[in-house]
């Protein structure tokens, strides 16, 4: 049996309808994280000024930024309890497996720039990330905006093994750091916006 699940035929056309009908298909849940870190992204590139085709790109790239969860094993995926360091392998996998299948789709700029969101949205700025190690700004400023915004939505997302965290506490553990994450791991002037897009992001978002 293999170890990860072989990915779908390559869609030729309609790329953007096929991914989000097998990703809304095949994991409802990672489809809602989807959609809610999509919200998030498109209010942080808002408030940091970006042209609104920029917003509307980020807000693409934030529905696909997982899309590479489809080929992990979901006993795994959704383990109710705490990972063991292989385990934390297999999903670190992910972002590398959402690449590969991006870039099987067809190669466009749009695509290219979802596939590095993908790719990139779990480097972290003080290097600490994966899967390529990149150090502040050798990532992109869309994969910047999706790292924090992901970790954001995830936080405040209830999960099969944790509660959901208030929008406050949320933005409290990402400004001060708690046991797993410290502010140096996120660009500052993304965090900075974060803060800033709070009135717009808890509309999106509600309680």
């Amino acid at each position: 049996m293999p170890f990860f699940k072989s990915p779908p035929p390559e869609p030729k056309e309609g790329w953007v309808a096929h991914l989000w009908h097998e990703q809304k298909s095949a994991d409802p849940q990672l489809h809602d994280h989807a959609c809610h870190m999509s919200l998030v992204s498109g209010a942080v590139a808002a408030e940091l000024g970006l042209a609104d085709p920029d917003v509307l790109k980020l807000q693409l790239a934030g529905h696909f930024h997982d899309i590479g969860k489809l080929d992990l094993p979901h006993d795994v995926l959704y383990a109710p309890r705490r990972l063991t360091e292989a385990e934390m392998e297999i999903i670190r996998r992910h972002s590398v497996l959402g690449s590969h299948r991006l870039k099987k789709v067809g190669e466009t700029p749009i695509l290219s720039f979802v596939e590095d969101v993908a790719r990139h949205h779990h480097e972290r700025y003080d290097g600490s990330g994966y899967p390529d190690g990149l150090v502040g700004e050798q990532t992109s400023l869309a994969a910047r905006i999706a790292a924090a915004c992901d970790v954001y939505s995830a936080m405040w997302e209830r999960r099969s093994y944790k509660a959901p965290l208030s929008h406050d506490a949320v933005m409290g553990r990402l400004l001060d750091g708690d046991e797993r994450m410290r502010p140096s791991m996120f660009d500052p002037n993304v965090l900075a916006a974060l803060k800033d897009a709070q009135p717009r992001i808890r509309k999106l978002l509600p309680e």
